[in-house]
C-alpha cells in the first residue's frame, strides 16, 4: 500500500466521522469534498465512535445513579455525538412513507422540515424500543452494554453500503443540499468496498460479541432488516435518499439491541 493510498483512505475516514458526528476531531477532520464518497467505506467506524461515546457516559453515570438513568443519558450522549442526525432522517421518513400514497408524494413530504405525526410517533416508539432493551441488556453488567453498542452502531452504519450499492439516488441535484444529503455517495460503493466496509463492520461485530449465538444473530436481524428495507423502498420510490438510509440505520440498530435482548439468548 503506496503512502498515496494511506492518505487517501485516511482523508476518507476523516470525511466519514465528520460527515456522520459531531464529535470534535480538530485536524484529524482534514479533507475535502472529493473525498465523500469514498467514506461511506468508513460509516461503521463512525458508528463505532459514537458506541464508545454511549459506552463511556453510561460507564460513569452508572457509579451515580440507577441503570435507567445510565441508560437514557447514554442514549441522549449518543444522539448528541450525532447531532440527532438520523432520528432526524428516520423522522422524515416515517412522515414520508407513512403520509405520501405516490413517489413523487412521498419525496414532497420527506424534504418538509416539519414534524408529524408519523415522525413523532414512530421517533418515540424506536427510542423506546432501544431504551428498554438496552435496559435489559444492561443487567449483565457494563462490557456487556459497550459490546451492545458497538454491534448496534456498526451494524446500522453497515445498512447504509449495499442500499447505496445496489439502489439508485432517486433525488435530482437541484432540491437543496438538505435534501440532497446521501447524493455524494452516490457510486461510491465499488463491490471492493462494500467488502471492505462489510470485514470492517463484521470483525468489529465479532471483536464485540464473539464468534457464538449473539454475534451470529446480531449479523442475521441486520441482514434481513437491510434486505428488507433495500425491497421497500424500491417498492416505495424506486431507489434511496439519505432520509431513507438513515431510517434503515435506526431500525437496524433498534432491531440488534431488540434480538441482543431476547430471552433466548
Amino acid at each position: 500500500m503506496t503512502i498515496a493510498v494511506i492518505r487517501r483512505e485516511a482523508r476518507a475516514i476523516a470525511a466519514a466521522l465528520t460527515f456522520m458526528t459531531r464529535l470534535p476531531l480538530g485536524r484529524l477532520a482534514a479533507h475535502d469534498a472529493a473525498d465523500l464518497p469514498l467514506s461511506a467505506t468508513y460509516f461503521p467506524l463512525a458508528g463505532m465512535a459514537v458506541a464508545l461515546v454511549g459506552a463511556f457516559v453510561f460507564a460513569l453515570s452508572t457509579r451515580i445513579w440507577p441503570s435507567a438513568i445510565a441508560v437514557l443519558l447514554s442514549l441522549a450522549a449518543m444522539i448528541s455525538a450525532t447531532g440527532a442526525f438520523h432520528e432526524d432522517a428516520l423522522a422524515d421518513a416515517l412522515d414520508g412513507f407513512g403520509g405520501g400514497g405516490t413517489r413523487d408524494r412521498i419525496l414532497e413530504i420527506m424534504k418538509d422540515s416539519r414534524v408529524g405525526s408519523y415522525a413523532l410517533v414512530g421517533v418515540v416508539l424506536v427510542l423506546a424500543l432501544k431504551f428498554t432493551a438496552l435496559l435489559e441488556i444492561s443487567r449483565a453488567g457494563t462490557g456487556t452494554i459497550a459490546r451492545t453498542l458497538i454491534a448496534g452502531h456498526v451494524l446500522g452504519r453497515w445498512s447504509s453500503l449495499p442500499l447505496i450499492a445496489r439502489l439508485p439516488y432517486v433525488r435530482t441535484s437541484g432540491e437543496g443540499s438538505r435534501a440532497s444529503a446521501g447524493r455524494p455517495f452516490n457510486g461510491g460503493i465499488t463491490p471492493m468496498r462494500l467488502a471492505a466496509g462489510t470485514a470492517i463492520s463484521a470483525l468489529s461485530v465479532v471483536a464485540a460479541l464473539g464468534t457464538s449465538g449473539p454475534a451470529i444473530v446480531a449479523l442475521a436481524a441486520t441482514l434481513a432488516v437491510t434486505g428488507l428495507a433495500a425491497r421497500y423502498f424500491s417498492r416505495r420510490i424506486g431507489g434511496i435518499t439519505g432520509d431513507a438510509l438513515g431510517a434503515a440505520n435506526q431500525v437496524v440498530e433498534m432491531t440488534v439491541y431488540l434480538a441482543l435482548a431476547a430471552r433466548t439468548l
